[in-house]
């Protein structure tokens, strides 16, 4: 879409310093969009992204005119694509996107990189140290002695491995007095509203329902072998919680900023109405770690199933999802938000 980009003036914005070419000369640039990633970037049509609102009203209070955004694990860009869309948010920003994903990244820079303002950067997985680079590492010094203004993290803190590590690199990132802003649908709060469910608990949840119709409904009868394969149902759980962590306390996050220097100046709680159809597209794309076990991987299995095997799965996944909602359209669930600031 934007070919030649990364070799021309525009690697250079006025937005960054001289040191910092927005578009990095990195394979990702011109790679083809993985499906993976296309199916991903879909979830910006469902209602349930309706979470990001808080966040950007939040971020239209915060900024001002040159500050330095950086949206961490910003994936397919969704969060800065609605702020610089919002009229109350200052034109002169640097919006600064930072992903794991190549593919991620490079639906990003398709959908941003005719912004001078946006720059991206691919945080790397250094197999030989058995961790990512750190947030500070894919800055340039000029970026670092200036410092970042805020850093928001959307749908994805629940994700880190290595939290005390990411959040101890924001602190280095951030100038005194910037802010963090974080969220996710998978932190269990005490004070969370009521009859609400934190989203990917719900994975876990419609494993028994699935098992269950297996074994009563002949549709399914193709799966019951793996049933009876306690070794194998193992491995597959433990690849599922790889896609889906366990969900842990809002005490953890808590302690962990108040470790890397942060103060916490708000929590808060919002009920999200999600629609159960929303929810089996996007659970869709990771047939494989939702419930692998019906029909097999190649990673776990040694072969990849047909296509009428994954259509199967697929049906099994959405008729346990509408027996765990009791075949109602919607669902309540729970974000959970912090407001952060560097001392």
């Amino acid at each position: 879409m934007y070919p030649g980009l990364r070799y021309s003036a525009a690697l250079m914005s006025k937005h960054y310093p001289d040191d910092f070419p927005r578009v990095p000369t990195d394979s990702w640039v011109d790679a083809d969009v993985g499906d993976l990633a296309r199916k991903y970037d879909n979830v910006e049509a469902h209602g349930w992204y309706s979470n990001l609102d808080p966040t950007l009203a939040e971020m239209a209070d915060l900024l001002k005119p040159d500050d330095v955004v950086i949206d961490y694990s910003g994936g397919t860009g969704i969060l800065l694509d609605r702020l610089r869309s919002r009229s109350d948010v200052p034109r002169e920003l640097s919006l600064l996107l930072v992903d794991a994903s190549p593919k991620f990244l490079r639906v990003a820079y398709e959908k941003l990189g005719d912004d001078e303002r946006a720059a991206f950067r691919w945080i790397r997985y250094l197999r030989a140290e058995g961790r990512l680079e750190r947030l500070d590492e894919v800055l340039s010094p000029k970026l670092l002695e200036r410092g970042a203004d805020l850093i928001a993290s959307t749908n994805a803190i629940h994700l880190y491995y290595g939290l005390d590590v990411t959040l101890k690199s924001w602190h280095r990132v951030l100038r005194p007095g910037g802010t963090a802003l974080v969220q996710s649908g998978n932190i269990r709060g005490a004070s969370a509203p009521k009859d609400t469910w934190l989203i990917d608990e719900t994975v876990g949840r419609i494993q028994a329902l699935a098992k269950t119709l297996v074994e009563l409904d002949e549709r399914y009868a193709a799966f019951r072998p793996a049933l009876a394969d306690a070794s194998r149902m193992a491995q597959h759980s433990a690849e599922r919680d790889r896609y889906f962590l366990p969900v842990r306390p809002l005490d953890y996050y808590l302690q962990h900023f108040d470790q890397a220097g942060f103060t916490v100046d708000g929590v808060a709680h919002r009920v999200i109405e999600a629609k159960v159809s929303d929810w089996f597209e996007f659970l869709s794309a990771y047939h494989e770690g939702v419930m692998g076990w019906a029909g097999g991987t190649a990673k776990i299995d040694g072969a990849t199933p047909d296509e009428d095997m994954v259509a199967l799965r697929l049906a099994l996944i959405e008729e346990s999802l509408e027996r765990l909602f009791d075949q109602q359209p919607t669902f309540r669930a729970c974000w959970t938000y912090l407001t952060c600031r560097r001392a």
